[in-house]
């Protein structure tokens, strides 16, 4: 058994020497010293030599694995120096590396950004509010009863309150960021500038210039003798800082309950130039910015005195914005998940 141990030994010295990599390593490794091994099984064999022989044989196995251990571990730091050269001499670093994708801010983002910039530079404060709102705040607070008909062009979403301690009808997805309106005079007295940004949620038919969600910036102010030019001049500022100085707008009489008077806003439509398309539905001219004094009855529903104080009202289409701005057609294309679209912006 002796000779058959240093002739293991021999061999196993030979292919650890000889692997060229470390997976030929672990073979040989797992092929001599592994748990059915070849010195492994010999050493199990050693209880039936006969007992004078077993101590110096006992003695030879030690010192050969010991031996092969040895060797297995010099050969592994030089398989793994080796390799480590390998690879910083494929390394050139001169080479341009690899540039990594950086997001960026999606437009919806960066025009709500501009618009609240803009606001803050003439002393409004930015608040913010539920999505899931109340009828009425949403509603009987801006002077729209529950029997009016202003409602029904509101398409309101109407959430399920089964198990709740509320009515049936009292909890929706809010129609219109005015809805803050009444939670922000409530808390606050006179005077007083606010912007709310948020989503807003209709059941409409979607089109190019309409979704079921969509963004607004609800703003109002209230003060002492504040006038409809007052009005008049804060929307022609704001929207020429944000859509440049030679855009054309122009205001029109309409109606809603919450103000009196009502005036609309629109701006020539910078997708086709005023020519008439698919997005301002070809008449040359886009809705951008619905608005108004505000309504007596609004002010007294928050406990203030009409005779006293005075205020307007707005609310930009912020979607609706940024089409115009960025000369999309189609503002489906905001939710559109192909990164394609988004990167140009």
């Amino acid at each position: 058994m002796e000779e058959e141990l240093i002739n293991l030994k021999n061999t196993a010295v030979s292919f650890i020497l000889e692997a060229e990599d470390l997976d030929s390593l672990e073979a040989t490794r797992a092929q001599f010293l592994g748990r059915n091994g070849k010195l492994t099984l010999l050493i199990k064999d050693i209880p039936k030599l006969p007992k004078e022989k077993r101590p110096a044989i006992g003695k030879l196995t030690n010192e050969i694995k010991v031996i092969l251990e040895d060797t297995l571990s010099q050969a592994l730091e030089k398989l793994k120096a080796q390799k480590t050269k390998s690879v910083h001499e494929k390394i050139d670093p001169t080479a341009p590396g690899i540039k990594p994708n950086i997001g960026h801010l999606h437009p919806m983002s960066q025009v709500l950004y501009d618009v609240v910039d803009v606001f803050k530079e003439i002393g409004f404060q930015a608040a913010d509010g539920p999505e899931i709102e109340t009828d009425y705040y949403n509603f009987e607070a801006l002077n729209i009863p529950k029997d009016h008909p202003a409602r029904d062009t509101q398409q309101t979403l109407y959430l399920d309150i089964a198990n709740a301690k509320v009515n049936p009808g009292e909890i929706i997805l809010r129609t219109q960021t005015s809805a803050m309106q009444g939670r922000v005079m409530e808390k606050t007295q006179p005077p007083l500038r606010v912007i709310v940004p948020g989503k807003n949620f209709r059941y409409e038919q979607v089109d190019a210039s309409h979704g079921f969600e969509f963004w607004q910036v609800e703003g109002f102010m209230v003060d002492t003798n504040v006038r409809l030019t007052d009005l008049f001049g804060t929307i022609d500022y704001v929207l020429r800082k944000l859509m440049g100085q030679e855009i054309k707008l122009k205001f029109a009489t309409t109606n809603f309950p919450f103000v009196e008077p009502g005036v609309d806003t629109y701006m020539e439509c910078t997708v086709c130039k005023g020519k008439g398309c698919s997005f301002c539905k070809f008449a040359g001219w886009s809705e951008i910015m619905p608005a108004g004094m505000i309504h007596p009855n609004v002010l007294k529903a928050v406990g203030y005195d009409s005779q006293k104080v005075t205020g307007f009202a707005f609310a930009i289409g912020l979607s609706r914005l940024v089409t115009l701005r960025y000369k999309m057609d189609d503002l489906r294309l905001l939710t559109n998940p192909d990164l394609r679209i988004i990167n140009q912006f």
